[in-house]
């Protein structure tokens, strides 16, 4: 009996340290990041600034969205990389796209570790804003500055006014040909006058003759 009991409490033993080997095995061990401002891709492998990436919760889904918000461009590519035994292997790979600075980012997950392989996912959340915030100031010291993912609703277009036409003046009701009967009916008339005129001249001046 108290062999079978010496022989478990080794088993147990064994075991217990066995958990920490195990879980430094699956640790997350590399980030690799593409995206606006990023010539070709920015690597993180710097323990302590993953750890904390990790316990901020920029890993977390627990703020999950039933739809995709509206009204995003160009996000970040970010590839999870657990280190299994020294080796690298992509385990969660992901889009962020971050808003203005002060409002917490969104995580677009697309891919998870499934067996050896990654599976296609499309799952929505919105970071913890504690998270967003550590993980600005870490790749503003690796020189990035997020560009947001936000596009701008179009400008409204203001309606162009009608083009107007010339307005046409009507036509003038006086007429334009030369008024040449007019003046030859004027002209008639003075003759007339002239030769009743001259006529009464001629007849005053015999009647003046023979009264003398």
């Amino acid at each position: 009996m108290k062999t079978k009991l010496h022989f478990l409490s080794i088993l147990l033993a064994l075991a217990l340290l066995a958990i920490p080997t195990v879980v430094f095995a699956k640790e997350l061990g590399l980030l690799i990041i593409t995206g606006p401002g990023i010539k070709g891709d920015l690597t993180l492998s710097d323990e302590s600034v993953l750890r904390r990436l990790e316990s901020s919760g920029f890993f977390d889904q627990s703020n999950m969205l039933k739809q995709a918000p509206e009204n995003l461009g160009e996000g970040y590519t970010i590839t999870s990389n657990l280190n299994l035994d020294g080796t690298m292997t992509p385990f969660i790979q992901m889009v962020y796209y971050p808003m203005e600075v002060g409002q917490p980012g969104y995580i677009h997950m697309t891919g998870r570790l499934d067996g050896e392989t990654l599976r296609t996912v499309d799952e929505w959340s919105q970071l913890p804003a504690e998270a967003d915030k550590f993980f600005r100031i870490v790749m503003s010291a690796n020189d990035v500055t997020l560009q947001s993912a936000v596009i701008a609703a179009p400008a409204a277009v203001v309606a162009a006014a009608p083009q107007t036409q010339p307005e046409v003046q009507p036509a003038s009701t006086t007429s334009s040909m030369p008024a040449a009967p007019n003046q030859a009916l004027y002209v008639a008339l003075i003759g007339s006058l002239i030769a009743v005129l001259g006529v009464a001249f001629l007849f005053r001046r015999t009647v003046s003759q023979r009264s003398v």
